[in-house]
């Protein structure tokens, strides 16, 4: 899976999914009301979890973009420095993804959105270019994968400097995206100080590209 993150011109898509297992039927015998709440409990941090994987799967996606589209020195070494820190990050979200409790779909985000065959191994769907294995996804969830594909296919037609314009304004939206992500879920998790760390480094990543964004943005002004 490292090596498909790593190909030049797109991303792999992690997206945690919901899979309690022997976790919750263990629970459901003792207390069958508490295996409720571990299931909403899970399901919510598991959502979380496919959002932040989307979080860096689109951001290396865009970036990778720029690399290839980008003439300006400057957009192109912001691009660089998008892909590394994602793909930092996305490796460091393998260690809540790599439980028993959770599966892992992977969905391209490297060609168009309608074209038939996308999605790695999996075989798209009457060409909507979802795979089976993301049809099980949350609906939320799968909502957001479609949004980040017509996002990015918005950049792949533009070129020139409405390119760079539309990369960094593309980029500056998702990290707002992500540091409300953040937002939202700090007090839920405050008592996890591990998991709690972990988003406090999502939001200082966004935070961080998030002004730079902003800065180049106003440069083409």
């Amino acid at each position: 899976m490292a090596g498909r993150l790593g190909r030049a011109g797109g991303a792999t898509l992690l997206a945690a999914l919901l899979g309690t297992g022997a976790l919750v039927g263990r629970t459901a015998q003792a207390d069958p009301s508490q295996a409720r709440q571990t299931r909403e409990v899970l399901s919510e941090r598991d959502l979380l979890l496919g959002q932040l994987a989307l979080f860096d799967a689109q951001n290396i996606a865009a970036g990778n973009l720029a690399l290839e589209k980008s003439a300006n020195p400057q957009v192109r070494q912001f691009a660089r420095r998008l892909v590394e820190d994602h793909r930092r990050h996305l490796q460091g979200l393998k260690v809540w993804g790599g439980s028993p409790s959770m599966a892992l779909v992977v969905a391209d985000l490297n060609q168009p959105r309608n074209t038939p065959g996308i999605g790695g191994s999996g075989s798209a769907d009457g060409g909507t270019g979802q795979t089976r294995p993301m049809q099980r996804a949350d609906a939320r969830l799968e909502r957001s994968v479609g949004e980040a594909q017509q996002h990015l296919d918005v950049l792949r037609k533009a070129q020139g400097k409405d390119f760079d314009k539309a990369f960094l304004k593309r980029v500056a939206e998702d990290q707002e995206h992500a540091l409300a992500l953040v937002k939202d879920n700090a007090a839920t998790y405050k008592n996890d100080s591990a998991f709690a760390l972990m988003l406090d480094r999502t939001g200082n990543l966004a935070d961080r590209h998030l002004q730079r964004a902003r800065g180049l943005e106003e440069s083409f002004e």
